[in-house]
């Protein structure tokens, strides 16, 4: 059973919601916030609980005892007698409405992270080593567009993809190959569960080379000396001969600082692993599981589009109405998160 209790922003009263509470909604995608979204049910008559939502109070969204969801009511809507629509986001929602500004010599990615969050006092759950070198000026940049620039540098040197999501208040850094999951539900506290991908509600697929490349180029950019020209370099190329032949030559290039260019043949080939592949958008409509989020990797097998593999949920999008829980995922290959 689902629940849904608001915390004051002051902390000191909290309301069990859920008889209020018509439809729920709560998204996550493949980046910091995340967003949930409820209908609560009024009336003008005197009999009618008084509504105690309020902008800056906290939700909490818990089924069976565990907390699922946790965020700040930021928006509320309302339209003649009809049922109010409030919008809640997650505390990441708070890195990206500043601007500010940091300058790091040389300091670990990871570490250089830590010292974002902790400045705008957020919770770190955990954050795995991370040994690129930071040695920036970022300038009128949110701290989630900072943090983001920082990890993606991670990601590019050292062939890895990181998942970021807020769990209970904290914030959570993993690496998305240790994220594998399978889910299931039950229809009646009477019936066995039973596998979400059992009898799937719905099943999509699209392919397309649109954005597949079978050619890297690296790039060595050189600052001219006393103001003089910036030049470039070719310093590595990576190449799929056959995919060339296939599809015809389709390139790419990327651009590294001279600091780098011990990397630049490394970084061809990871960059051509990511990209020479058919790119693939499925969605599938499923039976609800809230450990289903985005970043998760599912194993697929679908017969009737031809899905089959290991997919990353890109979106996650559950609904609860009357009670029962659906949702919509948007699968892609994990070689085509960027």
């Amino acid at each position: 059973m689902f629940k849904l209790q608001l915390v004051k922003n002051d902390g000191k009263l909290a309301y069990d919601i859920t008889p209020l509470v018509g439809n729920v909604t709560w998204d996550s995608n493949l980046s910091l916030m995340t967003v949930m979204e409820f209908e609560l049910v009024w009336s003008d008559t005197g009999l009618f609980p008084k509504n105690p939502c309020d902008l800056g109070d906290v939700v909490f969204l818990i089924e069976d005892g565990q907390e699922i969801y946790r965020g700040v009511l930021v928006t509320e809507g309302r339209t003649d007698r009809q049922a109010i629509k409030y919008t809640v986001y997650d505390y990441a929602w708070y890195l990206g409405k500043s601007k500010t500004v940091y300058q790091f010599n040389k300091v670990s990615a990871s570490k250089a992270i830590e010292r974002i969050l902790t400045d705008f006092g957020m919770l770190i759950g955990h954050i795995p080593p991370m040994n690129t070198l930071i040695d920036d000026i970022f300038l009128e940049k949110s701290p989630a567009e900072i943090i983001e620039d920082i990890y993606k540098r991670e990601e590019v040197r050292a062939n890895k993809r990181f998942n970021v999501e807020m769990r209970q208040g904290k914030i959570y850094f993993e690496e998305m190959k240790n994220l594998v999951i399978t889910g299931t539900f039950r229809l009646a506290d009477n019936l066995p569960k039973t596998d979400v991908m059992a009898n799937p509600l719905g099943a999509g697929r699209t392919r397309s080379i649109d954005a597949l490349r079978n050619r890297v180029k690296i790039l060595l950019e050189r600052e001219g000396k006393d103001g003089g020209q910036t030049t470039y370099e070719v310093a590595a190329m990576a190449a799929d001969d056959k995919l060339i032949a296939k599809y015809g030559l389709l390139e790419e290039v990327y651009k590294i600082d001279v600091e780098d260019a011990a990397k630049a043949r490394e970084v061809s080939r990871i960059l051509l692993q990511r990209l020479s592949r058919i790119q693939e958008t499925n969605s599938m409509k499923l039976m609800g599981d809230s450990s289903f989020k985005a970043g998760r990797l599912l194993d697929v097998s679908e017969p009737l589009t031809g899905m089959k593999g290991r997919f990353i949920i890109q979106t996650a999008k559950h609904s609860l109405v009357n009670n029962l829980h659906t949702m919509e995922l948007e699968l892609v290959l994990p070689d085509q998160v960027k």
